[in-house]
């Protein structure tokens, strides 16, 4: 079998004002139930089983993770001293589930963030990512098969088949997040599938990839003296410290939806509409709107009158209003400011 780590890390800025320090962004309640985080898990259980599935977090965070995740022992919570983005958060986990489980175990990595409800189709998808990664020596990402010229994802550019493994290539290059004409040319080309940042590969083929294509990163890391070394690991993605670097790399295809959940448009874009294509969450007065998004989590009435395609969300942190397609640079100007 395989093992599954849900990474819970980062605070969300794109969602502000409902996500900060004390409310990470897989807290977010989908259409008003779920976490996704709570989502994330119930999705793994459709293909691994509970004793498998781990989570990766700070310390800040284990009461967060004990509260929606009631029904997982603390043993299989793997802690991060502090926030070191995904590289560090990986390689933790590889180090402990490798000494744990053996070098030959294949681990799986998941952001705790992602909404996927085809679950049919994500333990498929799953399944063959786990075959693949046990039959080769190949760090296994999923690519999925773009359906709009997204500008906010990143890009696997596809390579040749791999033989006896449908839906498997070799990958030719990440690509970074292009602009709107670089993602229309990808979407027409046909060989660029979205980065879900979705991993699989066995412990030790990883820790040699990292070994080859890494090695300050390794000398720094000591698991015997886990603070001190955090301090001295640099802060970089996956994807720049490994996967742009290493040449044993494949991808599995799969045309699953998904949505890494990265701003309030994602957010209403996903989310059922009411007949004048509104999502409501929480107290609020909508009167005369049309195409919006409103969410509230303060006690005081949210009250909106006769606006189109809004974006509305008030909480204790502050309020953000601006028009729906500009969410994203609202948080940035607001990270700026």
């Amino acid at each position: 079998m395989a093992q599954a780590v849900i990474m819970a890390g980062g605070q969300g800025e794109r969602f502000w004002p409902m996500t900060h320090e004390n409310f990470p962004k897989y807290l977010l309640r989908w259409e008003g139930k779920q976490s996704l985080l709570q989502g994330t898990y119930r999705r793994l259980l459709e293909v691994y089983p509970k004793k498998n599935i781990h989570v990766v977090t700070t310390c800040s965070h284990k009461k967060f993770i004990q509260r929606e995740l009631s029904s997982l022992p603390e043993k299989n919570i793997i802690f991060e001293p502090s926030r070191n983005n995904t590289t560090a958060a990986i390689y933790l986990s590889c180090a402990q589930l490798g000494r744990r489980f053996g070098p030959e175990e294949v681990l799986c990595f998941f952001p705790a963030d992602h909404l996927i409800q085809d679950r049919r189709k994500f333990a498929r998808t799953m399944e063959a990512a786990i075959r693949l990664a046990q039959a080769v020596d190949l760090l296994v990402a999923v690519g999925i098969k773009p359906v709009f010229p997204a500008t906010g994802y990143g890009y696997i550019e596809v390579g040749k088949p791999l033989r006896g493994s449908f839906g498997a290539y070799r990958v030719s290059c990440f690509v970074e997040k292009p602009d709107e004409k670089k993602a229309r040319a990808y979407l027409r080309n046909g060989k660029y599938l979205w980065n879900a940042g979705i991993f699989t590969w066995r412990a030790g083929v990883f820790q040699n990839s990292m070994n080859d294509c890494f090695p300050a990163f390794v000398s720094a890391f000591d698991l015997r003296r886990l603070s001190s070394s955090y301090r001295r690991l640099p802060c970089l993605s996956i994807d720049y410290a490994l996967l742009e670097k290493a040449k044993n790399i494949a991808v599995c295809k799969t045309t699953m939806d998904w949505c890494d959940m990265g701003s309030w448009d994602m957010f209403y874009d996903k989310s059922k509409k009411d007949r004048s294509g509104n999502v409501v969450q929480g107290p609020a007065e909508i009167l005369g709107c049309e195409r919006s998004l409103f969410v509230n989590s303060t006690k005081h009435p949210l009250v909106v009158f006769r606006k189109k395609d809004l974006i509305a969300v008030r909480t204790k942190q502050g309020t953000l209003v601006c028009p729906r397609g500009c969410s994203e640079r609202a948080a940035r100007s607001l990270k700026k400011a």
